[in-house]
């Protein structure tokens, strides 16, 4: 496994480390391993941008979890094709090596082509050509190389793009941790007063499809998109934070200013002024536009089914998002 330091990557660990699987964990050697040694995983270190690293590391392997990712508008723009896209080739053809037989990427709903009048979108949707935003643009390469991989025979892949994960245990930059942070550093803004639905999947939900996307026999060449049955509004979801939490309710912001913004940047960072994007169109798309990711393929193809109502998992994470803001508020 890959990204097993990350949020979904450290649930996925327990997950296997509980039903019993034998997992090879591959990560830097700066990173925090210690917890994941902890449970019993094999530790070893490599890079992704570094192909000679991954030489020999996943000799024995039969299956492999890709969750490591660049998240977040911190990184470069740069950044996201060498990590995501090139980094995924990269570990591809170390696969191929060891002789995997399955090989699950976990991909991302931001490959979409996110249109004005379009709210649900299946797998078969058309992918983005409209925004050159970076972290979506590096998913549909490594989408683009998996299935390359399975066509010449190397071995089979399942690819699941999920939506915003949520839940305990979420990470520093993660959904929920960057949302309590803008929110408390009044940084967020609702757009069009926070009507439209944020598409959402609770942790345990992703890793219960991540498993069946690796066991099921009718999941090798299959794309399935992540989400739970339900997802609230902006406006929900931002007025339960801060009432729990006992934050200011955030302000409102035309839909129309956003995109401008997102305009203006994209052309900026084409011609080379922007070395990183701070927002894209594809983003503005999916933060106001009601979008939903139905999961009735993975439903129909694996049995999968989401488990965790909206309303239990938002209560599952106040725990969590109050000792963040203890934490942050005894550090100032």
């Amino acid at each position: 496994m890959t990204g097993a330091t990350g949020f979904v990557g450290g649930a996925l660990v327990r997950r296997l480390v509980s039903d019993g699987w034998e997992l090879v964990v591959l990560v830097r050697e700066q990173s925090q391993y210690a917890p994941l040694e902890n449970l019993g995983a094999t530790v070893v270190f490599g890079d992704l941008c570094q192909p000679d690293s991954l030489t020999d590391l996943l000799k024995g392997c039969s299956v492999v979890f890709h969750c490591a990712a660049l998240t977040g508008v911190e990184h470069r723009i740069d950044d996201f094709d060498q990590v995501i896209a090139q980094g995924t080739s990269n570990l591809l053809q170390a696969a191929d090596s060891a002789r995997v037989q399955r090989f699950v990427y976990v991909s991302s709903i931001l490959v979409y082509e996110l249109t004005e009048n379009t709210t649900g979108y299946t797998e078969s949707m058309p992918l983005l050509t409209s925004s050159m935003d970076p972290y979506g643009r590096a998913k549909i390469a490594a989408e683009s190389a998996c299935l390359e991989a399975r066509q010449a025979g190397l071995f089979q892949v399942s690819i699941l793009r999920p939506v915003f994960v949520y839940g305990p245990g979420d990470r520093p930059g993660g959904f929920l941790p960057t949302l309590l942070s803008m929110l408390k550093a009044g940084r967020f803004r609702l757009v069009d007063g926070g009507r439209s639905r944020i598409p959402m999947i609770y942790i345990s939900d992703l890793v219960d499809l991540l498993i069946l996307a690796a066991e099921h026999p009718q999941a090798d060449g299959q794309i399935y998109n992540a989400c739970s049955a339900a997802s609230p509004q902006w406006y929900e979801l931002t007025t339960t934070l801060c009432e729990e939490l006992q934050l200011t309710m955030p302000g409102n912001v035309n839909s129309r200013l956003v995109r401008l913004l997102a305009s203006a940047a994209e052309s900026l960072a084409k011609i080379g002024l922007l070395g990183k994007l701070p927002i894209s169109k594809a983003a503005v798309k999916l933060l106001s536009h009601d979008v939903r990711f139905p999961t009735d393929k993975a439903e129909q193809q694996l049995g999968y089914q989401s488990r965790v109502a909206y309303r239990q998992g938002i209560i599952d994470c106040i725990p969590m998002l109050r000792e963040s803001m203890n934490s942050s508020a005894g550090s100032e």
